[in-house]
């Protein structure tokens, strides 16, 4: 996968029954993430939070959260992905855009991760 500067990045789901979390990742290897898009439902204590971060040769960096948090389980989504150099553009299914900064200042990116209480129903790149 290359993910490029430029391009979209559309992710549709359905977040699985009594979810309690489950994230998107984007970056060049797990350990390596230029954005992790965590969606917490329940995930010890935190409830209805987006948390934001970057992954930098295994060292996490400063968090950054979202209390607009859209998802129902079993209620499908649609997430659209895109950057530049300098900032994630996510937009959310009502509506909602939130920025991230590109912390590694890429603009290009080979790894793509979505794991947890999520049905991925399809992936397009365009």
């Amino acid at each position: 996968m290359s993910f490029k500067s430029g391009m979209e990045l559309k992710i549709r789901g359905v977040p699985k029954p009594d979810p309690i979390r489950f994230t998107i990742d984007v970056g060049h290897a797990e350990n390596d993430l230029a954005l992790h898009f965590d969606f917490r439902f329940n995930y010890f204590g935190e409830l209805r939070t987006i948390v934001m971060n970057s992954l930098e040769q295994g060292s996490w960096k400063e968090e950054q959260r979202e209390k607009n948090f859209p998802f129902e389980a079993g209620q499908e989504f649609e997430i659209t992905i895109s950057f530049t150099n300098e900032k994630f553009y996510i937009n959310l299914h009502n509506g909602k855009m939130i920025e991230f900064p590109n912390r590694m200042c890429d603009n290009h990116y080979e790894f793509l991760s979505m794991v947890g209480d999520v049905m991925v129903n399809r992936i397009i790149m365009q």
